[in-house]
């Protein structure tokens, strides 16, 4: 049986909902850091699949909604970068604080964009999986789907403004969210050399789109080092978070716990217990 526990837990302006998943005898935490606005809708139910997973191996998951999204307190015109930059540091000091084992933050897609220097400085590790490190183009991307979606709706008057908020693809926010977001970039990220393990669903590196490569040889350089290598999957799975249903990518559940069994032993000798499956292609980079 699962041991898992849903608690709202209090965050710097209001309470966050959590579901933490504890195994008997824990080996590691894992943080997941949701993707933002319907990125998070789409990605939700791989965090649940993957926590599953994790949990056999003995790691505690921890997947909760950021402010004024989800079953989390607040209105999503109440948020800033910054005060979901300082949610992340609160659990992880409260993590810190009842344990001394690694901590490990799941990044998905658009959650890069919420990474500082103080948060991976209180980390041990990261999974990244398809992380997206440019806020401008995330941005500029966000706009663009939600005008497409206008053009098959009536026309209103300046759907996009009202005053100092956005109305983008059904969410409501400040300007200034967005234009925070839009300043993100893995430059403003200080060289704090951490083991890792990069998803990436390409058939292998060579084959990576100009864009996605100079993305990863940029992290290599700012967050990767010899001595925290940082391992590269190439993935050839669905991508569940473009599907209009909820698509299960087993692959990459089986390449994750691959990678945590190197990821571990790199960070502080840790290890996990064996896994079934075999990794689809991985190598350091």
């Amino acid at each position: 049986m699962i041991n898992i526990k849903a608690e709202f837990f209090q965050g710097t302006q209001g309470k966050l909902f959590r579901l933490i998943r504890r195994p008997k005898h824990v080996q590691a935490h894992v943080l997941y850091l949701s993707p933002l606005f319907e990125q998070a809708n789409q990605t939700r139910h791989m965090f649940t699949r993957s926590a599953l997973n994790i949990y056999t191996q003995g790691l505690e998951s921890i997947i909760f909604d950021h402010y004024g999204t989800g079953d989390s307190e607040g209105e999503l015109t109440q948020a800033s970068l910054t005060l979901w930059q300082q949610d992340i540091i609160a659990q992880l000091n409260e993590i810190k604080e009842r344990s001394a084992l690694p901590i490990i933050l799941s990044i998905s897609l658009s959650a890069a964009l919420l990474l500082t220097h103080e948060i991976l400085a209180l980390t041990d590790g990261m999974i990244l999986v398809q992380a997206e490190f440019n806020g401008k183009r995330f941005v500029q991307q966000f706009k663009r789907l939600a005008l497409a979606a206008q053009l098959n709706k009536p026309a209103v008057k300046d759907p996009l403004f009202h005053n100092d908020e956005l109305a983008i693809a059904g969410y409501v926010m400040k300007s200034q969210l967005l234009s925070q977001l839009s300043e993100q970039k893995i430059e403003k990220l200080s060289t704090i050399k951490q083991a890792c393990c990069w998803f990436e669903w390409q058939a292998t590196k060579s084959d990576l789109s100009p864009a996605r490569a100079k993305l990863y040889q940029r992290f290599k350089e700012v967050l990767a080092s010899e001595n925290s290598p940082c391992h590269f999957y190439a993935i050839e799975d669905v991508k569940y978070w473009q599907s209009t249903e909820f698509e299960i990518a087993k692959q990459y559940l089986l390449d994750e716990l691959h990678g945590l069994t190197t990821l571990l032993p790199a960070i502080n000798g840790g290890t996990i217990g064996s896994i079934t499956g075999s990794s689809s292609g991985v190598n350091k980079c």
